[in-house]
């Protein structure tokens, strides 16, 4: 069976043709619809913001407390504001104050967590005790931070009392972090909510204050959360920044040394 194309077809073809060599001979002029696109240009860096207050180190001894833990660091957060809280072992894990949440909080909003001890008993001095019980003391403070907190690296420690052998100092793996006031609200702790105890503690805080102090403070006393309070927001009156430790001290960090940072300082 032969079949045979239509006329039409043949017209078709014909056209076909006649646009085909009309195109190259430059007859006509096709369109191209490909967009184009803006150029881009790459943004500058923005400069570092440079935080050119003075700066000091707010710590917390004593630690944690399930709810004054918790209303130091939120008045810290109304500065921007972070802190060091030395927690002692057996109130982070349960056995006592039940602060372990308290110190998640405090980490989680920025602040740094240190190691202050397991039990905070009575006598225990790291200049005097045996190698079994300062091990004991540090190693279980250390397991029940990170059992909370797992992976979080401790980087400070501060002793019961600030005591510590040369030896043991020298030797500790974090830095050992004393302090240089000492706003003595451990012997303001009674009649809570005394305006004169209060005052006493933010005197003590204030009264010479300067750039690179570390303040001694301790989370579980209310006359401590009261005079925090004032203390933060007259500090930022002042100009000042409170930082953590590890913030305040910067390149200067190393484990096996001990700061105080300043001329007030006791060791």
């Amino acid at each position: 069976m032969l079949f045979y194309r239509s006329k039409p077809t043949k017209i078709f073809i014909c056209l076909l043709l006649v646009l085909t060599c009309l195109v190259s001979a430059g007859c006509l002029k096709v369109e191209s619809h490909r967009e184009t696109l803006p150029e881009t240009t790459t943004p500058e860096p923005s400069a570092p913001v440079v935080d050119n207050r003075p700066r000091v180190a707010l710590t917390f001894d004593d630690g944690p407390h399930n709810v004054r833990t918790k209303k130091i660091v939120d008045e810290l957060d109304k500065y921007g504001y972070h802190a060091t809280f030395f927690v002692v072992g057996n109130r982070v894990d349960g056995t006592a104050y039940s602060g372990g949440a308290a110190m998640v909080y405090a980490a989680e909003h920025g602040n740094e967590i240190g190691i202050h001890g397991y039990t905070h008993e009575t006598g225990i001095s790291y200049s005097s005790c045996s190698d079994e019980r300062y091990e004991y003391e540090i190693s279980n403070t250390l397991q029940a931070i990170q059992a909370k907190l797992p992976g979080y690296e401790v980087r400070v420690m501060r002793p019961f009392g600030g005591s510590i052998s040369g030896t043991r100092a020298a030797q500790s793996p974090f830095a050992v972090v004393n302090w240089n006031v000492d706003t003595l609200d451990y012997a303001n702790k009674y009649d809570e909510g005394d305006p004169e105890k209060i005052n006493i503690i933010i005197e003590n805080a204030l009264s010479d204050i300067d750039d690179g102090d570390i303040i001694l403070m301790h989370d579980i006393y209310n006359n401590t959360y009261e005079a925090t309070v004032i203390i933060l927001a007259r500090l930022y009156e002042m100009g000042f920044n409170v930082v953590t430790v590890s913030e305040l001290l910067g390149d200067e960090w190393c484990p096996g040394v001990r700061y105080t940072h300043g001329p007030k300082g006791a060791q």
